[in-house]
């Protein structure tokens, strides 16, 4: 599977900043061949085009390495071994048991997808710095900074320190070394806070999957929430302002059920709840890929790859009542699309089809295993291309970020904790814990980027769970540097335990 995998990641939007993908020795390209203030970046047109493929990094948090890093690795998430498939050397379950090295594909798709990212963003911000300093150019080189910060965010959460490189030539002679965790952490809300008053609160279509104010101060608040990981020292007080930006903006508001945040007649700006959007079509290229990763081969008919699920133990931990379960499948299964949809599914020896919540990691059944149906089936999708948007950032987020800052500050949290839950049929409690807080954004932000961050922060990570005994190392709440960066660069210093 994971060859076919690949080969479906480089199909995808982002297969134009993989382009400008580095190792640490061939970081030199000019961005100036094709294009001149003279010739182009005068309309919103060429701006965007110029844009567009810093955006396109965003695509690895849909799909691709840096996912697989946040999620399999969690309590949440796992990928059993069903005979042949998904077994892949043992990729999989080396995410799931903390028994990774640095040469792991995912440990070094992750630093490359990211830093490909900002590599494309560096020469984006040099091209820009050329052209007229119209309003609109002020926008978009908020907008690409904001994107690059992001990707440095994902690289200091993953692998600690890391090269800051901001300019898009560097000497190949002497590559970039590792810059302190904590310092990149600064430079990065520095760059936010820099960039912020030339963002938009909304854009004219909607703040749909463009950068605005309220995506830059959810970022600002993740890093925030954070930032005792990644410091050393908390910042409850800075993350709180930051939630409030965005709560006292009045532009974002939770959507009446939790089904509905997720509805296909919900995308686009219609969407209260989104702040940061993958906009997809069901259509080669700009499509979403969830489905088929989670769903059993006979669900529709395009036959997606049975594999990623839901740990026993986390689909344990929601209460019966939570309507957050009607996006989980278990017991018997239906045919999802087409024209036996509603139908009875059946595995590929004809038996019925039933999803269970028990099941082993290795030599798991075609049945094993909760599936996700978070993002419903697209009405209009073609073969197995799907038009279903994925959020970065979503306003339950900041609610739940904002709750946890409160409750860490000395305050209650529960206002805004029991809004994200009384929305999914929930009583409200009238206290809560560390725990609970967990607890609640585990269940909310299922399969949404943030588990692997909210069991480190929570001193969980290391901890043993359904398949997986304690971790064998503080070591682990780190990605190793990978292997073919330290052999391409001799600056870089692995991380201790590697």
């Amino acid at each position: 599977m994971l060859k076919n995998n690949r080969i479906i990641r480089l199909s995808i939007p982002s297969v134009f900043i993989l382009l400008y993908s580095w190792s640490c020795t061939d970081l030199v390209e000019s961005p100036y061949d094709l294009v001149t203030p003279d010739n182009f970046y005068n309309t919103e047109g060429e701006l965007t085009a110029a844009v567009v493929p810093v955006y396109n990094g965003l695509n690895q948090a849909q799909w691709g390495d840096y996912m697989f890093l946040q999620e399999v690795s969690s309590d949440a998430i796992v990928v059993p071994t069903r005979g042949g498939d998904w077994d892949d050397g043992g990729a999989w379950r080396a995410l799931q048991l903390h028994s990774w090295d640095a040469t792991l594909s995912f440990v070094g798709g992750g630093w490359s997808g990211a830093f490909g990212a900002v590599a494309k963003a560096n020469s984006t911000l040099d091209a820009l710095a050329m052209a007229e300093q119209t309003d609109l150019v002020k926008t978009y080189t908020a907008e690409t900074k904001i994107l690059r910060g992001l990707y440095y965010w994902w690289l200091i959460d993953l692998y600690g320190a890391v090269p800051l490189v901001t300019v898009s030539e560097t000497d190949p002679d002497n590559p970039p070394s590792g810059t302190p965790r904590a310092e990149v952490f600064d430079w990065i809300v520095d760059e936010i806070n820099a960039a912020l008053p030339d963002l938009e609160e909304t854009h004219s279509s909607g703040s749909h999957g463009r950068i605005t104010k309220g995506a830059a101060n959810t970022l600002l608040a993740t890093l925030y929430l954070n930032a005792k990981v990644y410091t050393g020292t908390a910042m409850w007080s800075e993350c709180k302002a930051a939630c409030d930006a965005v709560i006292n903006s009045g532009v974002y508001d939770l959507m009446p059920t939790v089904m509905d945040v997720f509805a296909f007649e919900n995308e686009g700006p219609a969407n209260t709840e989104y702040i940061l959007t993958l906009a997809h079509l069901p259509l080669d290229g700009v499509t979403s890929f969830r489905h088929m990763a989670t769903l059993h081969y006979n669900n529709i008919p395009a036959s997606p790859w049975n594999g990623f699920s839901v740990l026993t133990d986390f689909y344990n931990s929601h209460e019966s009542t939570d309507a957050r379960l009607e996006q989980i499948l278990v017991g018997q299964a239906y045919v999802l699309f087409g024209s036996a949809a509603g139908d009875s599914a059946f595995d590929r020896q004809g038996n019925p089809l039933s999803f269970t919540v028990e099941f082993p990691l290795v030599d798991a059944n075609e049945s094993a295993g909760p599936r996700i149906l978070k993002w419903p089936i697209d009405p209009n999708m073609t073969g197995w291309f799907s038009g279903a948007d994925y959020a970065i950032f979503r306003y339950s987020h900041v609610l739940l970020m904002k709750a946890e800052a409160e409750f860490n500050s000395g305050g209650s949290g529960l206002a805004e904790l029991n809004q994200v839950r009384t929305r999914a049929g929930l009583d409200a409690l009238a206290s809560i814990d560390s725990d609970a807080i967990l607890a609640e954004r585990g269940h909310e932000l299922l399969w949404e980027g943030f588990r692997r961050q909210d069991l480190i922060r929570h001193g969980k990570f290391l901890e043993a769970w359904t398949h997986k005994d304690a971790s064998d190392g503080d070591h682990r709440v780190l990605y190793p540097i990978p292997q073919s960066q330290l052999d391409a660069n001799p600056n870089l210093v692995q991380n201790s335990g590697y």
